[in-house]
């Protein structure tokens, strides 16, 4: 573990381009050979021993993802001896970079720009025409010449006598607000990253995490940012070598930074918080669940994990209004704190509901008694209150004999735990359509997950965990929110709903002197024709 440390922070520099290289590549000399194919000039590469596919694409001047794109079987990666195209002219694409105003749509900034909408939603890997307002777009310019875009024209047809002063109030303040992000783009920023990377499987408490995995989804993401015209110095450091959070505090390490993400844990983060805020900077928690609890009076504080409440509550909210309602739980009180929740969400959700609890091994005579608490003509929406896999067997085990037999329409709803269940028969949760509300779910359809494990292949050489997926979406979504607002983010950011890879971000506060709690969850649907969906919920 020390030693592959060491070689990665032997490769740390003030830029992000030099952070692929997990060791010193061999230098890459352009080759004269070239082929033409489908109307395209490539050049033919010989791959070296010793050489990366960010070597490659730095000497041929191109993207990794059109490197990808031209060679489907760099995703099982680089092989030595092995002949690759590279497309000539791969660098001359280049964007215009628009902010999303107010009155602006899909269509007219096409028009706008004399490009197709779907060259837009391509270039920024979009899932459909739906924009936000102050969201950073990459359209695309093959001309090289940019058209006018001056801030203060428009291309809605309001004649000006007929706006209203609200509208002049409010194109005059996006003017304002756009020249003070435009000034901020043009700087560098100072990023502070801390993780336990030195730290032994036993000192990082409950987390069977491997923080090299993060760090490595982290780099991709500030790749991504480089190329969208951010410019930045990342300082890594290693919790390990402080004995506390007051001590990094106090080393002076993160005073200049313009954005703190960790340290990990609750322990570590809150006098580090106290720190910070102090010096106007926001700091983000990545993983720990439990400093949702620094949230009150740290208004520069983002908590990325969802907490148990939030979780519960789309669940449970994303029951339909008719169904019949029956909670189930185990009566020795072991998941007594999700059965509180659940019921105080209910209540609050001014929702009827009825409840059953019993011993496991009392099992076997509960099936009526059950059956009792159920509709025959409504759907019923059963919720089992139970991380326990011998309980949940034996609910299901119930379920699946008053469905058969008696015929009563039946949705399950259970916890995030049972993705981990060993015994229990998935065809069960199939036929009662279970829905799980999960915060971390990837969808391997998705074509920007596809493209997140092609790269990921390609530069590292083995799959993503769920922690490269963590530190990506991280680290891609609170970049973004820098390059864009600035520093002070957290007041200028409209905290628009966002889909990354592995989770959704909504951050919301209780007031003004609060810090940011996510809300969002990714409730999983199984369907009866085995496959799945994935609906999505923010409070």
């Amino acid at each position: 573990m020390k030693f592959k440390v060491a070689i990665i922070f032997a490769i740390i520099v003030s830029t992000i381009a030099p952070l692929y290289a997990q060791t010193t590549p061999v230098k890459v000399v352009r080759s004269q050979e070239t082929t033409i194919k489908d109307g395209t000039t490539y050049y033919l590469h010989l791959v070296e021993k010793g050489q990366t596919v960010y070597s490659i694409c730095k000497a041929y001047e191109v993207t990794t993802e059109t490197l990808l794109e031209d060679n489907p079987s760099l995703i099982s990666g680089l092989k030595e001896g092995s002949t690759i195209l590279i497309r000539q002219g791969g660098k001359k694409i280049s964007y215009i970079k628009h902010i999303v105003r107010w009155y602006d749509s899909l269509g007219s900034i096409a028009k706008k720009y004399n490009v197709s909408e779907k060259d837009i939603i391509s270039a920024n890997s979009l899932q459909d025409s739906r924009i936000v307002v102050r969201q950073l777009l990459l359209i695309p310019d093959s001309t090289g010449v940019a058209p006018d875009v001056e801030d203060n024209k428009t291309i809605v047809s309001i004649p000006e006598e007929k706006k209203t002063e609200e509208q002049h109030a409010t194109i005059n303040e996006e003017k304002k607000e756009n020249r003070v992000i435009a000034h901020e783009r043009n700087r560098n920023f100072n990023v502070s990253l801390v993780l336990p990377l030195g730290s032994k499987k036993e000192e990082i408490q409950d987390m069977d995490a491997n923080f090299l995995d993060f760090y490595e989804g982290f780099l991709l993401a500030l790749e991504d940012m480089k190329n969208q015209g951010m410019n930045l110095t990342l300082q890594v450091l290693d919790m390990s070598n402080y004995s506390s959070g007051t001590l990094l505090a106090q080393s002076g390490k993160l005073d200049k930074s313009d954005l703190i993400i960790g340290p990990i844990y609750e322990k570590e983060i809150a006098p580090v918080l106290e720190h910070v805020e102090r010096l106007d900077i926001p700091i983000v928690s990545p993983m720990d669940p439990k400093t949702e609890s620094l949230v009150n009076n740290h208004p520069r504080f983002y908590q990325v994990n969802t907490g148990s409440y939030n979780i519960q509550y789309n669940l449970l909210s994303s029951i339909p209004e008719n169904d019949h309602i029956t909670l189930i739980y185990e009566e020795s009180g072991h998941d007594k704190e999700l059965v509180d929740i659940s019921k105080s969400i209910l209540n609050k959700l001014g929702v009827t509901y009825n409840s059953i609890s019993y011993g496991v091994l009392s099992g076997r005579g509960m099936t009526p008694k059950i059956g009792e608490k159920l509709s025959k003509t409504k759907t019923n929406a059963i919720v089992v209150l139970s991380n326990s896999e011998a309980f949940v067997s034996d609910v299901l085990r119930n379920l699946n004999l008053l469905n058969t037999i008696n015929g009563y329409t039946i949705s399950l709803y259970g916890t995030s735990k049972w993705r981990s269940f060993e015994r229990v028969d998935i065809n069960n949760y199939h036929s009662m359509n279970l829905h799980l509300a999960i915060q971390h779910y990837v969808d391997y359809n998705n074509s920007d997950v596809k493209k997140f494990l092609a790269r990921f292949r390609a530069i590292y050489g083995c799959e993503p965990n769920p922690y490269s997926f963590q530190a990506y979406d991280v680290a891609r979504y609170f970049l973004n929110q820098l390059y864009v607002y600035g520093p002070k983010f957290y007041k200028n950011s409209d905290n628009q709903p966002e889909e990354l890879l592995q989770s959704d971000f909504k951050f919301e506060r209780n007031s003004d002197s609060d810090g940011y709690v996510n809300t969002a969850t990714r409730v999983v649907v199984y369907n009866p024709d085995f496959s799945i969906n994935i609906n999505r919920f923010g409070r």
